[in-house]
């Protein structure tokens, strides 16, 4: 019994010291405050990310405080990292895209990543005037939009295709649908938060979902701190326990990333 009193002691000195976080200690997570359809503070129940952060809460039995973060232009997401996440100011931040390997970001500030529980990436949309069918077709269309200075971007213009840029999704949109261009790649996120705020696309307009091309596709995952023996491990338990049990993917359904009659193939990582 004294034993048992010693030990009950140094845990609350722990815990006390910020060491040992008990496990109703509340779970602050840090989200960009203006990326939906991931999170925003202006969406419907604060985005995906805010969701999947209270699923993560519930499973882990700790009550989720969102941190909204903004992300600002000069220093990006390196730097609203360094200063909350990094800094000790949250738990988690949720919502981090890898590209290939690992995050630069998260390699230079010496964080871990969660396993991945979103992989995304471009759709291939008819212009509403046009005849194309599917990548094929798009090779030889006269006029292929893409958003400039991305990912999609780059590989038109490795494959020699007739693109025309423009400066933002919804600029590319717009194109679309009055028939600018013949087809565009368009980032998935970006067509989920159009359709989510009354965006209407014609018949027959998305041809391939999420392009299966080396490059183009994003995986999402929450970061961490290290020197946290249990979170990571516990995150990773949360993440699939939603994914087996489908929380995520109707967490995914209402924020517009996912279909029912073809969410698996589409979501998973």
């Amino acid at each position: 019994m004294k034993h048992l009193t010693s030990l009950i002691g140094t845990l609350l000195a722990l815990q006390a010291l910020g060491m040992a976080p008990a496990r109703g200690a509340d779970l602050v997570v840090c989200l960009a405050d203006a990326n939906p359809p991931f999170s925003a503070a202006d969406i419907r129940d604060g985005g995906i990310d805010a969701e999947i952060a209270r699923g993560i809460g519930r499973q882990l039995g700790r009550e989720v405080r969102l941190s909204w973060v903004t992300i600002a232009n000069r220093g990006g997401l390196g730097k609203a990292l360094r200063q909350t996440l990094a800094a000790g100011t949250c738990d988690i931040f949720s919502g981090i895209p890898v590209s290939g390997g690992a995050n630069e970001d998260l390699v230079e500030l010496r964080l871990e990543a969660s396993d991945p529980y979103l992989t995304t990436g471009y759709a291939l949309l008819r212009g509403s005037r046009g005849k194309v069918h599917n990548l094929d077709d798009a090779r030889k269309a006269a006029r292929l939009g893409v958003v400039t200075a991305t990912p999609a971007d780059m590989y038109l213009h490795q494959q020699h295709m007739n693109r025309v840029p423009y400066g933002s999704n919804g600029d590319l949109l717009a194109a679309l649908a009055n028939g600018s261009v013949d087809a565009g790649l368009l980032w998935m996120p970006a067509l989920a938060n159009a359709t989510q705020r009354g965006f209407t696309l014609w018949p027959e307009a998305i041809r391939e979902e999420r392009l299966a091309i080396a490059g183009l596709e994003t995986r999402f995952v929450v970061a961490l701190r290290q020197g946290d023996p249990a979170l990571k491990p516990g995150v990773d338990a949360a993440l699939a326990r939603m994914q087996g049990d489908g929380s995520l993917t109707q967490i995914l359904e209402r924020h517009g990333m996912a279909r029912p009659s073809n969410t698996h193939s589409r979501t998973n990582p």
